[in-house]
């Protein structure tokens, strides 16, 4: 029984000991990597009828804060290095007043900043023609990594609407549901 043991033992260490010498560090940490999908709070805004008489309407701009150490724990992921970070989810969603539809829009765009001054954006995701009847818009998402702009301490969204015409006689509460896609390369 022990020279059976003992020889399983030493079938083993030769079957991997080619793995260990001719894989790099960096090819094990390629391998152990993974995706961890984080949903973030929602986002609630109003938008009423406002004397803006530009073609394209700014319904939002809000900084966006997420604490990756938070993410990490929660995970019950002791270190790791975010490699990339895509959005996953981008939707506006009505929820007040009850019957309302996005019938008072055209198109939607997302643009993310780095601060507040918008000067330099990236377009996160847009829908270019909105259906009048929804009350909810999933965006389309630009397959843009995030990971240079979004890992700042904050991060500024805005959302701008081209209208169809008229704009809601009431105030509209909207929500933002979204989504990130990080990968995670441990230490």
């Amino acid at each position: 029984m022990k020279m059976r043991l003992l020889f399983f033992m030493l079938l083993c260490t030769v079957l991997t000991w080619p793995l260990f010498t001719s894989t790099s560090c960096s090819s094990v940490k390629h391998l152990a990597a993974f995706d961890v999908t984080y949903t973030f709070p929602k986002v609630y805004f109003s938008y009423g009828k406002k004397s803006q008489k530009l073609p394209e309407l700014t319904l939002y701009t809000g900084k966006l804060s997420v604490n990756m150490d938070s993410i990490l724990s929660a995970n019950h992921i002791p270190s790791g290095i975010f490699t990339s970070a895509y959005l996953s989810r981008l939707a506006m969603v009505i929820t007040a007043p009850p019957k309302a539809t996005f019938n008072w829009l055209k198109s939607v765009r997302m643009v993310g900043s780095v601060d507040s001054t918008f000067l330099q954006v990236t377009e996160l995701g847009s829908d270019t023609a909105v259906n009048p009847l929804a009350t909810r818009i999933d965006l389309a998402l630009n397959k843009i990594d995030i990971k240079p702009i979004f890992f700042k301490n904050s991060y500024y969204l805005r959302i701008l609407a081209t209208p169809s015409g008229q704009l809601p006689d009431s105030t509209m509460n909207i929500y933002l549901d979204s989504q990130i896609r990080l990968h995670i390369e441990p230490l």
